[in-house]
């Protein structure tokens, strides 16, 4: 039964966001995040800065946790243990990582009204390879899209490749 009102709960969740009520923002930043990857951890104190500069009616950060195993208590308990500014949804029927394409954690699809993805990819370049962080970070990707929108520049399409967790699909696997 818990399983039954968990999953009607993130069903709810979805078609909220996806049917815009409540929510007039023409740019949504969704971030996929994993409580249990060591990437996603160390982006957070990165995101919240980004959500205090770029957050606004214009932009909403939203987090979206597409493990299976994530249940609210334990999306609450992340988002309280590092203090996430935006707000966090499960997606343990992958609704949100199938619409919008993402393939890892931390990975940040940009999109606008339409859920049409502008932007796709990493946060910036601290990390070169999986366990290899670079000393100095060159590039940041997600603040150069939201400094476009901002000015109210809509930049061109563009992806870059998220480092991070695997993103695993388990449609297949037995159903516990």
């Amino acid at each position: 039964m818990h399983k039954v009102i968990a999953k009607i709960f993130w069903i709810a969740a979805a078609l909220f966001l996806l049917s815009g009520t409540g929510l007039c923002t023409p740019y949504k930043i969704y971030i996929f995040m994993g409580e249990t990857c060591p990437v996603s951890r160390h982006y957070t104190l990165t995101l919240k800065k980004l959500h205090t500069e770029y957050a606004s009616e214009k932009l909403e950060f939203i987090g979206i946790f597409p493990n299976r195993l994530s249940t609210p208590a334990t999306i609450a308990a992340f988002k309280e243990k590092y203090a996430l500014p935006f707000t966090c949804i499960g997606d343990s029927t992958h609704t949100w990582v199938n619409r919008l394409g993402a393939t890892i954690t931390p990975e940040v699809v940009v999109a606008d009204t339409s859920n049409t993805a502008i932007y796709r990819g990493r946060i910036d370049n601290t990390f070169a390879d999986l366990g290899k962080r670079r000393r100095v970070i060159t590039e940041r990707d997600l603040a150069n899209v939201l400094n476009s929108l901002k000015d109210e520049k809509t930049p061109a399409f563009r992806q870059t490749q998220a480092i991070g967790c695997i993103i695993t699909s388990w449609q297949n696997a037995k159903q516990e």
